[in-house]
Parts: C-alpha cells; sequence; structure tokens
C-alpha cells in the first residue's frame, strides 16, 4: 500500500506557493535591511551637515560681497573679513564634530538593530 505523501508542515496546501515563498526569503533579509537603514541614516546626516555647512559658506559668501559693495574703509573691510573668517571657522569645526561623531552614532545604531 503506498504511503500518503505528507505536506510540509510550514507550507499549507491552501497558501500560494508566491506568498509563503516572500514570506520565509524576507525572514532572512529583515537584518540586512534594518542594517542598510541604519546606513542610509547615518548617510543622510552625514549629507545633512555637508548642507549645512554649504549653507553657511553661502551666506558667508554673500556677507563678504555685500562687505566689499560698501563704501568702507580698509579698516572696516579688514574687521568685516576677520568676523566671517572666525565665522568660517566656527562652522568648520561644527562640522568636523558632527562627521567625527558619525561612526560612533553608526555603530550604536548597528548594534540596536541587530
Amino acid at each position: 500500500m503506498p504511503q500518503a505523501v505528507r505536506p510540509t508542515p510550514s507550507l499549507d496546501p491552501g497558501q500560494p506557493l508566491m506568498q509563503w515563498w516572500l514570506q520565509h526569503c524576507l525572514d532572512g533579509s529583515l537584518p540586512m535591511a534594518r542594517l542598510q537603514m541604519a546606513w542610509l541614516a547615518s548617510a543622510g546626516e552625514a549629507v545633512h551637515a555637508e548642507l549645512e555647512f554649504l549653507g553657511a559658506c553661502a551666506d558667508m559668501q554673500q556677507r563678504w560681497a555685500h562687505c566689499l559693495s560698501g563704501d568702507s574703509d580698509a579698516k572696516a573691510l579688514g574687521e568685516c573679513y576677520q568676523g566671517l573668517v572666525q565665522e568660517m571657522a566656527d562652522a568648520q569645526f561644527k562640522r568636523l564634530h558632527r562627521v567625527s561623531q558619525l561612526p560612533n552614532d553608526f555603530r550604536q545604531q548597528v548594534w540596536e538593530e541587530l
């Protein structure tokens, strides 16, 4: 007498094969998707920091053009230049600080996701 074929316990005969395959395929890839999301979030933060710095550069360039266009003497021009250089240096240090924090934030996000 032939033996009856028993269905696979994880595959319900009424469930479409594609739905079953997607469910089990995604089970293994969810950690990688979360890791990729953490990486993308970190990359987004880096891009945001760069855009803030570029915005500060554009603002300082506009202010420098305003200083040059005015009828000011050399002393006023020097003061304007010194102030802008100091602000640019502060913006650069802020940028470097944020960029130096990104690897630590990324590591923390990866550990949280895993």
